[in-house]
């Protein structure tokens, strides 16, 4: 007689990442311009809903990965600063419309890289590029112009999230499963 094996239930993952998430009102005049921008043009815009700035994207990651991640979240004394939304640029491959600063602010650049520090200790890979900030707008575009500036618009970042991707036939739902505020600037 063979003996019957059971497979080992799978370790449950969750599709997560760090972000920054701009409030219901600026969301939505960033996809109001990504509309204007795509006249003419093919594209899909990202809903006003899921407008985000990614600050570390972690992936597929199991309960234990979590939990060490939200305490490098917990230990960040990031302070909060205002972030100048000044342009909207057209990346051809892979055909990405964003919305980003001029310059990407000393805080934010010191935010990513504290997190990063902090996610490696859990067994994070941090990208190895420059970070990049941004909020895609638009995916699967095909503009011809590369970047246009846009009246800026000022955010006031004060906490950052983890956030979990439950991905669909019809796209992306994002949810915030949990927020750390940022300390406010000495006076």
């Amino acid at each position: 007689m063979t003996p019957v094996t059971t497979p080992l239930p799978a370790t449950p993952t969750q599709r997560l990442f760090f972000a920054l998430w701009p409030p219901a009102e600026l969301s939505r005049e960033l996809h109001r311009l990504a509309g204007n921008a795509l006249r003419g043009g093919a594209g899909r815009r990202v809903a006003p809903e899921n407008i985000h700035l990614t600050l570390a994207f972690l992936g597929s990651v199991n309960a234990s990965f979590r939990e060490c991640a939200e305490q490098a979240a917990t230990a960040i004394r990031a302070t909060s600063f205002t972030l100048m939304l000044e342009q909207m640029g057209y990346w051809p491959k892979p055909g990405i419309l964003w919305a980003g600063p001029n310059q990407t602010p000393s805080l934010l650049i010191q935010l990513v890289q504290e997190l990063n520090a902090g996610l490696v200790a859990c067994g994070y890979d941090a990208e190895k590029r420059p970070y990049a900030a941004h909020l895609t707008l638009a995916r699967k575009t095909h503009l011809h112009n590369a970047v246009a500036s846009m009246e800026p618009r000022a955010w006031e970042i004060n906490r950052f999230h983890l956030v979990r991707s439950h991905t669909h036939a019809g796209g992306a739902r994002y949810e915030i499963l949990r927020s750390w505020p940022l300390n406010s600037p000495a006076a």
